[in-house]
């Protein structure tokens, strides 16, 4: 008896790798597989870009003195927008799989739900990175942010911030989503969450040109360094310094993965 305790608490204690992969891929295989989302996700992000690059086109941009092109620094925000959404909308895919029975045959394995919670987190961290990347390169395609060669290698050092930007934004959908147990609550949390730190984080509007109360809660809002660090890198400007944005950036995933953790640990079926 005391030996099954033991390999009982051995296997909760202990990360299974291999699961984390086989759960990342499965969250993975399940967007590649599933066209209509693909295709309405940069639908949307297309939508977004023309509609708000056109209405900004004629406002004059400037950071740090630098004068930027309105189209390009709307692009930047928009990227940034894929992940919050795709993050947070992902990461409410717990739901999904408590209603199908799917958690509970999780729940059962033998495997830590440290080990599962990661799993799922990593997966569809790496959704949301692919449909950033898909914008961000779609955006570069039409001549959101001109044409030059350096943009390419611009592209790929967007990939690992993207990815720890990603981290965060999931955890905040993987925290929710194991508090709650339908979708009807879902509109509640998009409308009085992810629309307000999307609105607020500057990702349509210059930093410089709002109003001082809403420059402080732009800057409490952690969605906002990610969106600085996207136009640092896109760009070559920005608000905030780099160190800052990618010091808030690992602080911010650190915290929701934690948080998330413990609500997955937490969550009952």
């Amino acid at each position: 008896m005391s030996r099954k305790v033991s390999n009982y608490v051995q296997i909760e204690g202990n990360l299974r790798w291999e699961s984390i992969w086989y759960l990342a891929k499965r969250e993975l295989l399940a967007f590649v597989r599933n066209k209509g989302r693909i295709v309405s996700s940069i639908a949307q992000s297309i939508l977004f870009l023309f509609v708000f690059g056109a209405g900004f086109s004629q406002l004059p941009i400037t950071i740090d003195g630098i004068s930027i092109s309105s189209t390009a620094f709307v692009a930047s925000g928009i990227a940034a927008m894929a992940v919050l959404f795709s993050g947070v909308f992902g990461g409410l895919g717990i739901i999904r799989d408590k209603l199908f029975g799917f958690m509970k045959e999780l729940l059962v394995a033998p495997v830590s739900r440290r080990t599962l919670m990661i799993g799922k987190t990593l997966g569809v961290a790496l959704q949301t990175l692919v449909q950033f990347m898909i914008i961000t390169v779609l955006s570069a395609v039409i001549g959101f942010y001109g044409y030059d060669l350096s943009l390419i290698w611009r592209i790929l050092a967007t990939i690992p911030v993207g990815l720890l930007f990603s981290l965060g934004v999931v955890g905040i959908g993987m925290t929710i989503s194991t508090r709650l147990t339908d979708f009807q609550s879902f509109g509640l949390i998009q409308t009085f969450l992810i629309m307000p730190m999307f609105w607020l984080s500057g990702a349509l509007f210059a930093f410089n040109t709002v109003p001082l109360p809403m420059q402080v809660i732009m800057m409490i809002n952690p969605i906002s360094y990610g969106v600085d660090i996207f136009r640092f890198i896109l760009l070559g400007v920005s608000f905030f310094p780099f160190w800052l944005d990618l010091t808030i950036l690992a602080v911010f995933g650190a915290l929701l993965i934690s948080l998330g953790a413990y609500s997955f640990s937490n969550m009952e079926i």
